[in-house]
This record gives structure tokens, C-alpha cells and sequence, in this order.
């Protein structure tokens, strides 16, 4: 069984950007927690969603990005990441994100959580980190990061580690699904297989569905 360990754990508050004659609202500034922090079905205990309406809730109460995409990016592309570039939660050593499937259950410190669906990257990765192509960049290599629901809440540090607890598709990671939406047209029989998944994230659901060709 899987035994990941966190890098760090990042939560952060809203704050007003101007970026490209544009003004918005994000929270996606994070700083590290040191200390334990509790952990309830919306996420991280003050860890702040400015827009709710496609970030948080239920079925996104915490990003996971890991760092073998931050050593990807950099090394393939000559990039320069600060940590928690892209705005997660926490950050996972040593695994990718064909390692993780839809589903898969882990046991961290005293939560419990179940992966609900990809990470789907928006304009605000680039718009805020300042490297234009990165957005671009995550969606071209299928390494988006994924999302958690809480089916236990509690405490966690970043001293926990990640401990699969069960696994029910074997075949459907998050790589897979992001391949799957990526070229669609072409998928439409994985489209299927992955809206099979009873676990997958309502919204997500919607998007997959659109993607089906009749």
C-alpha cells in the first residue's frame, strides 16, 4: 500500500490582483502551516476560496499537486517554481498523478479522504505566477494535480503521511481521465467507463457528459 510523504501543507487568504488590466480576487497565495490544522468537509480550517464557484465545496476541500510535476516542469521546460506555484493545499513527494485513481481512499493523521476528480487548471496559474505558457504547459502534460473530498474530519500536520486505506479503479488515475477529456473525441468509450465511477465529482460529471458525442 501507499505510504506518501507531504512536503507541506498551504493554506492562504483573499487578496485583490491586477493582472493584464484585469482585477480579481484569489486566495491562491499560500503560506506554509507549521502547526497541526483542523480539517472539516470544506477543507483547511481558514484556508480561504474566493471564487466558490469553482473552487472548494465538499468535492474540491483540498488540492494536491506533487512534486515530481514541479521537477518536470522545471527540468523539461527550464522553468523556475517557487513552492506552492500552483496553489495547492499540499504537496506530495514521490508519487505522479498516475499513481493516484479516482477513488483511492487515504488516511492522513486523524482524516480521511477520497480523491473526487483532476485538478482542472484556469488562467490564474499563469496570470499570478507570471509565466504565461504554465496553464498551457499543465493541461499539454496531463499533470494537473487532483482534488479531495473529506469523508473524515480532524487534525493533520505535515508530519502525516498519505496512507491508502483502499483502492477501487485500478484503472482510471487522474493522468488517464485528463487524457481521456483532453482528446475526447477519440475516448468516448473511457468517457463511459469513467462516468461508471459513482465517486466522481457532480461538476465534473457535467463536464465529462458534454464531451459525449450523440
Amino acid at each position: 500500500m501507499l505510504n506518501l510523504k507531504i512536503l507541506d501543507i498551504y493554506s492562504g487568504k483573499e487578496e485583490l490582483f491586477i493582472k493584464n488590466n484585469k482585477e480579481f480576487n484569489s486566495a491562491y497565495k499560500k503560506i506554509s502551516i507549521n502547526d497541526k490544522v483542523f480539517v472539516n468537509y470544506m477543507g483547511l480550517e481558514n484556508d480561504i476560496q474566493s471564487d466558490k464557484k469553482h473552487h472548494g465545496g465538499e468535492h474540491k476541500a483540498i488540492c494536491v499537486f506533487t512534486q515530481i510535476a514541479y521537477e518536470h516542469f522545471e527540468e523539461k521546460y527550464n522553468l523556475n517554481l517557487d513552492v506552492c506555484s500552483f496553489g495547492e493545499n499540499i504537496t506530495l513527494d514521490n508519487i505522479e498523478d498516475k499513481d493516484i485513481c479516482l477513488a483511492d481512499r487515504f488516511s492522513i493523521g486523524e482524516i480521511i479522504v477520497e480523491v473526487s476528480q483532476p485538478r482542472e487548471p484556469c488562467f490564474k496559474i499563469s496570470s499570478i505566477i507570471g509565466i504565461k505558457e504554465l496553464t498551457s504547459l499543465v493541461l499539454k502534460e496531463n499533470k494537473t494535480g487532483f482534488y479531495l473530498r473529506i469523508i473524515k474530519e480532524g487534525f493533520i500536520s505535515k508530519n502525516d503521511t498519505f496512507k491508502l486505506i483502499s483502492r477501487k479503479y485500478e484503472k482510471i488515475n487522474i493522468e488517464f481521465i485528463n487524457q481521456v477529456l483532453r482528446d475526447y473525441k477519440n475516448k468516448q468509450k473511457e468517457i463511459l467507463e469513467i462516468l461508471e465511477c459513482e465517486e466522481l465529482a457532480p461538476a465534473f460529471r457535467k463536464t465529462l457528459e458534454k464531451k459525449l458525442i450523440k
